[in-house]
């Protein structure tokens, strides 16, 4: 079984601001500077304006829930990888996937970048499936929330880079 979920994380920047930001290598090389369990690669395989990132992170053992815990076969490994296209007009879209290594579960939906009164948003859209027996359905809402709170680090990191860029 799987789960379905969605939610839209609001931006105090501009559409195209944002845009520049998420298809920049700085802003992603600084969101991963010093974090020693996890691995960035880049590129651009559609050109311009476009990227790809591949991210992985091992978990500390004290972030993990207990119910998690109780089930995994090795270290929670958390895999994600963003595709976010050009900007058409004001709306750019977005892939995204996720996998872990520890536990079986995968993660996958669309983004969608768009406009708002207060500078912009992202919309998520996605499914979640965690395959263990019993528990798994258990799992799921926390693996949405997982990718919720990350977008919103995410997010106030961005904020703070655009910021930054903007009185350089």
């Amino acid at each position: 079984m799987s789960r379905k979920f969605s939610f839209t994380v609001p931006y105090a920047v501009p559409v195209e601001d944002l845009h520049r930001a998420l298809t920049t290598d700085d802003v992603w090389q600084s969101r991963f500077a010093g974090a020693q369990t996890a691995t960035l690669d880049l590129s651009h395989p559609q050109g311009t304006d476009t990227i790809r990132i591949h991210m992985t992170e091992k978990a500390s053992d004290d972030k993990v829930p207990g119910i998690v815990s109780k089930v995994l076969k090795s270290e929670l490994v958390l895999s994600r990888t963003d595709n976010w296209q050009a900007l058409d007009g004001e709306i750019a879209k977005g892939t995204f996937e996720g996998t872990t290594g520890g536990i079986s579960s995968e993660m996958s939906g669309t983004y969608e970048l768009r406009p708002t009164v207060e500078g912009s948003e992202i919309e998520v859209v996605g499914t979640v499936r965690v395959k263990v027996p019993l528990v798994g359905g258990a799992i799921e809402p926390l693996a949405e929330q997982l990718h919720h709170r990350v977008l919103e680090s995410e997010r106030k990191h961005i904020e703070k880079w655009v910021a930054a860029q903007a009185s350089a």
